[in-house]
């Protein structure tokens, strides 16, 4: 059984060299044009690997995660059951492409629906931050999952 986990931390006050929130996290709005639309919010998801969570506040469409470990067009529904989405509408045009300082939609109206309010939060992975990683289940529940985050995490969760 293959599963997503995403592990987060906040960083202590030993750590070595200064890491700025905004150079790690953002929180964008912005509305939807239908189109293709590139989010610019200077979080280097291409080059640093990360995760898009993205909300469209107008309609009761569930919220959806993407990442750079599983890839695009991989996305999880983070109100549902069921495995990672590869092949609908939703995951090929919602999300497509992770970029050197946010990252690019496509026409899907879930996430980028012509005016509609949207809201994105983009997470860089970071040590001391934040890290996204994949893992096969050995059925124990002593299994340990390697990540970078250099420190215990903080908040884990597993899809």
């Amino acid at each position: 059984m293959s599963n997503t986990k995403i592990v987060m931390s906040q960083a202590a006050n030993s750590w070595a060299g200064p890491t700025y929130i905004e150079d790690v996290f953002s929180t964008y709005l912005y509305t939807g044009n239908g189109s293709t639309q590139t989010i610019t919010n200077g979080i280097d998801l291409a080059g640093e690997g990360g995760l898009v969570w993205v909300k469209n506040r107008d309609l009761a469409y569930a919220p959806m995660v993407f990442d750079t470990e599983r890839g695009l067009p991989s996305l999880l529904y983070t109100s549902a059951t069921n495995a990672a989405d590869t092949t609908s509408g939703l995951a090929t045009g919602t999300v497509t492409s992770f970029n050197s300082n946010g990252f690019t939609l496509g026409s899907e109206p879930s996430a980028n629906g012509n005016g509609q309010a949207v809201a994105s939060f983009s997470f860089r992975k970071a040590p001391r931050f934040f890290d996204v990683v994949t893992y096969t289940g050995d059925g124990t529940s002593s299994q340990q999952i390697p990540h970078n985050l250099g420190l215990t995490p903080g908040l884990i969760i597993v899809k």
